[in-house]
């Protein structure tokens, strides 16, 4: 797939009300008031923009997405990866490096 047919991408952590756990999630452009909705319906979470600046990021969940999409049908999202207290504990990008653990 070319990278212009790559579907452009936004990130979102979500978060529990202590700020200790963030999951952080990446979805088309076209699907991220979904994804920012679905999370915002509970309560002890909390859901907002966000963004990776590591262009090497980005480009690996732009074409993640596209393989997602092309296998469903429909806009997907998923995971980047997660943190704790601090560090993270999952980095779902085999490929590139975790980068610092981003305030939020």
């Amino acid at each position: 797939m070319s990278s212009s047919a790559l579907p452009a991408v936004r990130f979102a952590p979500i978060t529990d009300p202590t700020r200790q756990h963030a999951f952080f999630w990446a979805a088309p452009a076209e699907a991220f008031d979904a994804l920012l909705a679905t999370w915002d319906r509970d309560e002890e979470l909390t859901a907002e923009p966000f963004e990776f600046t590591d262009p090497r990021i980005v480009n690996e969940m732009r074409s993640w997405l596209a393989d997602a999409q092309q296998e469903s049908g429909r806009p997907a999202t998923v995971m980047v990866g997660s943190v704790e207290n601090g560090q993270w504990v999952k980095w779902n990008l085999e490929t590139v490096p975790r980068p610092p653990v981003p305030a939020f």
